[in-house]
């Protein structure tokens, strides 16, 4: 049974002695704010959560205040609440649903209460005014798609518990300029920072041991890579789009260089590849217009499977090789394209 208490719905559990907010039958306009506890007919009831799509759509709510007993917010609560430019979060809270505030396009900032444990995929998508963003330190996972085309994003504040980077989380964040990733973290899965273009530094720590395809793509203004050591491959596409990128380093551990890595890196002059690569994937090198010099320290030739680069990267690119290798790479398919190949001092 629904009861309307200050305007607001709400189910009410006798048993538990508990609130759940519900959606309403007009939509909500101004500022509201949800007490920690109501009345009706004599009792107290503790108010936990606000349901799926409580607020959604509601293009004229301003403000929302959750008071000190909510824990959780549910899928799609606020999504398309445009005109949404503040939310006060209680200390109870530890679940904030998929989409809750997606297409809020006018929420500024969020601050999270350090019993979150968990923000759904796509919490705050499209959320094209929220310029900062303080992530609890009890949060393990950022789920996919979590920052998704958040133009106006200019800072992040990582917790220390963080494990992984979901798939999009901050794809489009085209005012980031630098991000800390705490040690900790385990992963950063596909297109995690895809355009983010005004990113120029990124550091990952050393407890990393993947980083999917297409992680930085795009990522126009990054001028520098360090690939962890715990990270054995280069996946397709990880740097691709990188057109001021100029220094890359990869540990000698490194096992393949995927698809694309370095498609369109046109400002990268030099790269090194380590001596346990055995694997370059196609177009690795396609459209790297600045490429002087591919120094290898592989004394035999990586495979590839067809063409790594494009005919004026093997024009211009001398290919540098280990002493003794220079016959081994003539021979070798798609090595043997490169115009100037010579030894190592």
């Amino acid at each position: 049974m629904i009861t309307k208490i200050d305007s607001i719905p709400y189910l009410l559990n006798d048993a538990e002695g508990v609130a759940t907010v519900t959606k309403n039958d007009e939509p909500y306009e101004g500022r509201v704010v949800i007490p920690a506890t109501v009345a009706s007919n004599g009792k107290n009831y503790k108010v936990t959560e606000i349901l799926d799509e409580a607020f959604a759509g509601c293009t004229g709510l301003l403000s929302v205040e959750l008071g000190g007993s909510v824990e959780s917010v549910g899928i799609s609560a606020f999504e398309g609440c445009t005109a949404l430019a503040e939310i006060v979060f209680g200390p109870a809270l530890h679940i904030v649903g998929m989409n809750a505030f997606k297409g809020c396009v006018s929420l500024a900032e969020v601050v999270f209460p350090t019993r979150v444990l968990v923000i759904g995929r796509a919490a705050f998508a499209g959320c094209t005014s929220l310029r900062n963003a303080f992530l609890p330190d009890m949060l393990i996972n950022i789920e996919p798609s979590l920052f998704d085309g958040c133009a106006s994003l200019e800072r992040v504040s990582v917790g220390g518990s963080v494990e992984s980077v979901g798939e999009y989380a901050f794809c489009g964040c085209s005012s980031l300029r630098a991000v800390s990733l705490p040690a900790g973290v385990l992963s950063i899965e596909g297109w995690a920072f895809r355009d983010c273009v005004s990113l120029e530094t990124i550091d990952l720590p050393t407890t990393l041991v993947s980083v999917k395809k297409g992680a930085f793509w795009g990522c126009s203004s990054l001028t520098s890579f360090t690939l962890p050591a715990g990270v054995n491959m280069l996946d397709q596409g990880v740097l691709a789009g990188c057109s001021s990128l100029r220094s890359v380093a990869l540990h000698s551990g490194v096992l393949s260089i995927g698809y694309g890595a370095f498609y369109n890196c046109s400002a990268l002059a030099s790269v090194t590849i380590p001596p346990a690569v055995v694997n370059v994937g196609d177009q690795a090198f396609r459209s790297c217009s600045s490429l002087k010099e591919l120094r290898l320290q592989c004394e035999a030739a990586p495979m590839c499977s067809g063409d790594i680069a494009d005919a004026a990267v093997y024009a211009a690119a001398t290919l540098v090789v280990p002493r003794g290798a220079v016959a081994e790479y003539g021979f070798a398919r798609v090595w043997e394209k490169f115009a100037n190949v010579i030894e190592s001092e």
